[in-house]
């Protein structure tokens, strides 16, 4: 029973950790799996983890969504716009969704993990953190659209989805903020997407209330650590330690093959 417990907070934590650093949950996931011998987690048990980090975007972006909501209420062309946007971001990763749960997505995750998170870490380091544009661009649908692309690559295991939207916001000429804000709501529709269909995977299965209730509580605590975390690095201009990390965990895992 010790085992499980241990289980269920691993899965919660690193969950939460890596849904919203830009390391890749799901390749820190398969490569533990592999590593370590770990069972792959049961669906209940990734929804439970899903609906944790997404419980933690709602709660940090509360006065954000409100706002929105507000605004879309009273027929605010600013709110409208964008929840335009949002939905257009939205769009590519809803096109894809067949793709990513298809049978590529079984020939990638055991192959090609290690050179998708060598690509993600390039991809940080190579980040304009460091170059803070003379004026930041308003978001427009084409910028949203085209992070929105980026998102949808991050279906791949190894390719980080907060990395991706966050570093194709910041080339585009978003400013910092509204770069974090937009690739993190954007990234609403995905967790709930993650999680109803692994619910829907795993109806009737229910092993342990309590153990998924320690799932979802985990993932809540350390998802909100690591947006905090998140936001503090990009304030600073530092992602390039993530970036650091993923092609050091990249060459770990090629080592141990």
């Amino acid at each position: 029973m010790g085992g499980a417990w241990a289980r269920y907070l691993w899965l919660g934590l690193v969950q939460g950790l890596t849904e919203f650093l830009p390391v890749s949950s799901s390749a820190h996931l398969l490569l533990a799996q592999r590593a370590l011998g770990l069972r792959e987690p049961g669906p209940l048990l990734v929804a439970a983890a899903h609906l944790g980090t997404l419980l933690a975007l709602l709660f940090w972006f509360r006065r954000d969504l409100a706002s929105l909501a507000r605004g879309l209420a009273r027929g605010d062309r600013a709110a409208g716009r964008y929840a335009l946007a949002l939905g257009l971001g939205t769009l590519p990763l809803v096109a894809g969704a067949g793709l990513a749960r298809g049978r590529l997505d079984q020939i990638l995750r055991a192959e090609l993990v290690p050179y998708l998170l060598l690509a993600n870490g390039l991809v940080l380091l190579g980040s304009r953190l460091g170059k803070r544009p003379p004026r930041a661009r308003a978001l427009t649908p084409r910028t949203a659209l085209l992070v929105g692309l980026a998102q949808l690559l991050a279906v791949l295991p190894g390719l980080s989805r907060s990395g991706l939207t966050l570093s194709a916001g910041l080339a585009l000429g978003l400013g910092r903020e509204e770069a974090f804000r937009f690739a993190l709501l954007l990234g609403i529709p995905a967790v709930v997407g993650g999680a109803a269909l692994a619910a829907w995977e795993g109806a009737g299965q229910v092993g342990s209330w309590a153990g998924l209730a320690l799932v979802l509580g985990t993932a809540f605590a350390a998802g909100l650590l690591a947006l905090a975390g998140l936001a503090r690095a990009l304030r600073r201009g530092a992602l390039w330690p993530f970036g650091l990390y993923c092609l050091l965990l990249a060459a770990l895992a090629l080592a141990l093959g």
